[in-house]
């Protein structure tokens, strides 16, 4: 299964890269991906799942849960894999504290630790255009947008409830 075939209603799980991944990084990775997602189940269901890496850096895995259903074992088995993935390659997928951003129309994707993009919003470097990787989405039909996957305006986002 690809991930652009998941139904709108399918769960995601968003984890974010401390650092960029090389392309023969992202490669491992979604081979690996793949190879994980074609075993996975709960109580001896598979489970209707794809992953993709967007952005170089950001995680994202999304099961159609109306096929069946994810439990606390199999979302445990996905942390584990993505946990050891990043002990492989030396990278933390767990950093809750990074805020992958854009300004509009820019090309590449920056990655700030939050305090800092905070500081940027205090000095008018971020504005309520600046777009924002959204990893609170909670499916896929919450991620999409016409800027791409998990993309929203800081406005739009949860960091614009935050700043209020």
């Amino acid at each position: 299964m690809k991930f652009d075939d998941l139904p709108g209603h399918s769960r995601l799980w968003v984890h974010t890269a401390d650092r960029d991944l090389l392309p023969q990084e992202q490669k491992l990775l979604m081979d690996d991906l793949r190879a994980f997602l074609s075993n996975w189940s709960a109580h001896g269901s598979a489970l209707h799942a794809a992953g993709t890496v967007l952005y170089n850096r950001v995680l994202v895995v999304g099961m159609d849960e109306r096929q069946a259903g994810a439990t606390g074992c199999s979302i445990d088995k996905l942390v584990a894999f993505v946990r050891r993935q990043g002990e492989s390659q030396g990278i933390d997928w767990f950093d809750r504290h990074q805020v992958v951003w854009r300004q509009p129309e820019a090309e590449g994707w920056q990655a700030t630790r939050t305090s800092e993009f905070w500081a940027m919003r205090k000095a008018g470097l971020v504005n309520g255009q600046t777009e924002v990787v959204d990893p609170l989405a909670a499916t896929v039909g919450d991620a999409e947008s016409e800027a791409g996957l998990l993309v929203k305006s800081f406005d739009e986002s949860w960091h614009s409830a935050m700043w209020s």
